[in-house]
């Protein structure tokens, strides 16, 4: 099809109109969505006509709950060293050895933990990281109410499964008709230690079935991986309930092996959370079974679902370790006034997350972050994991998990996003300004278009993350959508703008380097007649390419070896007079921007495919993958280098535009790898920092040293194709051939004795001259080192500074032409970014 852009803006149009709406359930569907309520109900009735110590495996006793039989052959033995282990964690954190686990139904919930503030041994070996801590007294815990926030820390395994074996679980009597399409469980933790990431959402607004507020519902989804984990480890969602007095949170998975939200208060530590949570229970899961019973399914689906992507484990039933977790939340450390007793210390601590929550410019504290301690029971796979940090870990390799509250982290999130979009923005001018340098067609001829190239297809990697991002993160969206916008403006309107600028006046030089391959691998079928016959001369203008001979008469251009400069039409003066092939150039050029735009967005979609695929890759081939994309897109300087050796080229990009772009490029990627709070939750790596920083430095210096020494210094004959040099060593004996010294160079007798070259003997006798001619341009007098016969370098003046070691530098104050006329450096390069031609005899200058 000649418009394939068309074509698939139809076939959009068509998969969008002809997709199938969704179909309502089947019959054999809502047999199955009836028989999954029924359970349910059933568990729930399970739940409200049982009592705290109705589930107690040293006693014997169970629940007729999925994964509680004794059939199942869970390893439930272990619940009681779990939740001993739990109260002695409490005890070591809050001061005391134990929880008093009363039976009857006081209100009063500071009497379920007894406060002591004497020294115990347990407490002198807690240590906190944040100073002035305040430990709690006898009538408050300094703690969060609302949980929400984002936590990381490490695991290790716990010494209470210590010697214990895995259970067995015969996975066929519990999956969807009796079977599971696989064997092999999933998030099977093996590792002695890993890496945790919580992200916990309180529900809060209803008090209804909370006990006053005293319990509240939580979900949380977890992330957690091992050494043999792929990409960031098992993602799974669990449900669970909050105590917010006193900082505790217990949380399980469910799924059709467990019903673990059913039999959560079974996993409590004491009377009254069982009391508590069973009340919450009862009420919200009541709620949820009704609406589930009123909303029409496509197909059976558990809600508590322990899958973090979907609601529905019935699709491709897997078979997958289950979780109880135990969370408790750190007492807050603040800086209150003076004599503050422990009340005055929450109340502030309510006030700060007040203001979190509903901000109105309260004078209150920096909202520390949360901490808490974490122990995981695996009830079919048989392992127990506990966060790492203190008492049994030292502060320095570990203290349990730490995160900023949720309303913490947006604020810091969209602070980090709009000092990227200031970053987009002074990328933007900085190009404008530089495109605003390369207006005429020979400044753009110098600049490398894979340099742009690579910036731009950063630029566009940034809006599709940015636009992502926006799409799933609705607390930020109105910042990341601008954000991304800023990045389509950068890469779409003058990106691509300057590329295309670029591309154009560099297309007449791709077509003559096609010719020149061409020519130097002819045919084989022309081979016999070209060697008989000799080829023309060709003629390049902005017209095209004339293959006739020149005529006898015309002046022979002299091969200076430089690539062929196409001049535009309003620099031809000869332009005019040869006919042009208008509508073949124009469809040639829009195949050519056609490509263009297809090879930049193709390349621009596959990366991103790729990197997201990169995403579920293990750590280390992960890590190694961006580690290379962002070497490869830090290299943007290295094509300008090439192309510099490549023409002969000094100066391509201005100053500000090298050093701008290459800071504000870098901030970002440095912010990522340097700072271990950083939002995006990764890991620091300052070594491959301080090797992409250096990595971009080297580029830098690399673009001054051609700029300084020469655009080819350093490079061996023989490794760049030959090009013109406009800052030839001028030696004396050439005066006497005249070969190759500048037209108007003259000798004038100094007016006092010169030094001597430390070559020429000092009994020489012969006078001192300077060498110096008038540029033609700003009509001033140049000064002209030059190399006379003893080896020396003669100058003007001792105090120019011309002809300093080798003359590399004294050098680059002149110009010489193909036609052998010289011009300040300043002066004609200033001409040559306008026309390419000499300012005297109007010869064709090649390239700089």
């Amino acid at each position: 099809m000649d418009r394939p852009r068309s074509a698939l803006i139809l076939f959009v149009l068509l998969f969008l109109f002809l997709s199938p709406a969704g179909q309502p359930p089947t019959i054999n569907q809502r047999q199955g969505l009836s028989d999954l309520i029924a359970r349910e109900r059933q568990n729930l009735a399970i739940l409200s006509n049982s009592s705290y110590e109705q589930f107690d495996i040293v006693k014997g006793k169970r629940l007729n709950l999925t994964g509680l039989r004794e059939e199942d052959g869970y390893a439930w033995e272990l619940l009681p060293k779990i939740k001993d282990r739990v109260r002695e964690q409490l005890g070591i954190l809050l001061g005391h050895h134990g929880v008093d686990q009363r039976s009857d139904d006081s209100t009063n919930e500071s009497a379920v933990i007894q406060y002591d503030n004497s020294k115990e041994k347990g407490e002198d070996r807690f240590q906190y990281t944040e100073e002035d801590v305040i430990l709690p007294g006898r009538d408050s815990i300094p703690v969060y109410q609302n949980v929400t926030g984002i936590l990381r820390g490490e695991w290790v395994r716990s010494k209470v499964a210590e010697g214990h074996q895995a259970p067995y679980n015969n996975v066929t009597s519990f999956g969807p008709n009796g079977a599971f399409s696989a064997h092999e469980y999933d998030r099977n933790v093996t590792g002695s230690e890993g890496k945790v990431q919580l992200r916990l959402k309180e529900k809060s607004g209803n008090d209804k079935g909370t006990a006053g507020g005293l319990v509240r519902e939580v979900k949380a989804q977890m992330t957690i991986k091992d050494d043999t984990s792929n990409g960031d480890g098992w993602e799974m969602t669990l449900h669970g309930v909050h105590y917010p007095n006193t900082g505790e949170v217990l949380l399980t998975t469910t799924s059709e092996k467990f019903a673990g939200v059913f039999a959560l208060p079974h996993f409590t530590i004491s009377q009254r959370t069982y009391s508590l949570a069973q009340q919450l229970l009862n009420y919200t899961l009541t709620q949820v079974l009704t609406e589930q019973q009123m909303t029409s399914y496509t197909s059976p689906s558990n809600p508590w679902s322990s899958s973090p992507n979907t609601a529905s484990d019935t699709l491709f039933p897997v078979p997958h370790c289950e979780y109880v977790m135990y969370l408790q939340q750190h007492p807050i450390g603040l800086k209150p006034t003076k004599a503050a007793n422990p009340i005055d210390i929450q109340k502030l601590l309510n006030d700060v997350e007040n203001e979190l929550r509903f901000p109105n410019g309260a004078p209150v504290p920096n909202a520390p972050g949360l901490r808490m301690s974490m122990l995981i029971f695996s009830p079919d796979c048989g392992f127990v994991l506990e966060s790492k940090g203190p008492p049994d870990y030292a502060l320095q390799y570990g203290n349990h998990l730490y995160g900023p509250k949720l309303e913490s982290y947006l604020s810091s999130a969209q602070r980090c996003i709009l000092l990227f979009a200031a970053l987009l923005v002074g990328q933007v001018v900085l190009l404008m300004r530089q495109m605003k340098v390369a207006s005429t067609p020979p400044t753009r001829s110098r600049i490398s278009f894979y340099t742009i190239a690579m910036m731009s297809m950063g630029d566009g990697f940034a809006f599709i993350g940015f636009l992502m991002a926006a799409i799933f993160v609705d607390a930020a969206f109105l910042t990341l959508i601008t954000t991304a916008f800023f990045a389509f403006f950068a890469v779409c309107f003058f990106g691509m703008k300057f590329l295309l600028d670029i591309w154009l006046v560099q297309a007449p030089e791709r077509r003559e380097r096609e010719r020149r391959n061409a020519a130097a691998n002819p045919p084989a079928a022309s081979v016999a007649a070209s060697s008989t016959t000799p080829l023309p001369g060709v003629v390049i203008t902005p017209a095209g390419a004339d293959t006739l001979p020149l005529p006898a008469t015309a002046r022979r251009h002299n091969d200076s070896g430089a690539t062929p400069v196409i001049l535009p039409p309003d620099q031809d003066l000869d332009a005019t007079e040869i006919p042009t092939n208008t509508p073949t150039t124009t469809n040639s050029t829009r195949r050519e921007l056609s490509a263009l735009y297809t090879r930049f967005y193709f390349l621009l979609l596959t990366i991103i495919f790729l990197s997201f695929h990169a995403t579920t890759w293990p750590t280390t081939l992960r890590s190694i993958y961006t580690n290379i994309l962002l070497f490869t897109y830090l290299s943007f300087w290295t094509p300008q280098i090439y192309r510099n050796i490549l023409r002969n080229c000094r100066k391509a990009l201005n100053h500000e535009f090298v050093l701008g772009q290459s800071i504000l490029r870098l901030a970002p990627i440095i912010y990522i790898y340097t700072i271990s709070e950083n939002i995006l939750f990764t890991e620091p790596d300052r070594t491959a920092a301080l090797v992409l920083i250096a990595w971009v430095w080297i580029q830098i210096l690399a673009l001054i040293s051609q700029e300084i020494l020469g655009p080819r210094f350093a490079i061996p004959d023989g490794w760049a194709p030959p090009a013109y040099d406009y800052h030839p060593v001028l030696r004396e004996d050439d005066l006497e051939t005249g070969v190759s010294m500048p037209i108007g160079i003259t000798q004038r007798r100094a007016s006092d004795s010169i030094p001597t070259s430390p070559t020429t003997p000092n009994t020489t006798s012969r006078d001192k001259v300077n060498w110096t001619v008038d540029c033609a341009i700003c009509m001033q007098t140049l000064d002209v080192p030059v190399v006379f016969k003893g080896g020396g370098i003669e100058t003007s003046s001792a105090t120019t500074g011309i002809g300093i070691g080798n003359g590399i530098l004294g050098r680059r104050s002149y110009m010489v032409t193909p036609c052998r006329h010289i011009f300040h450096t300043v002066c004609l390069e200033g001409w040559m970014r306008f026309r390419l031609v000499c300012p005297v005899c109007r010869e064709d200058l090649p390239a700089f």
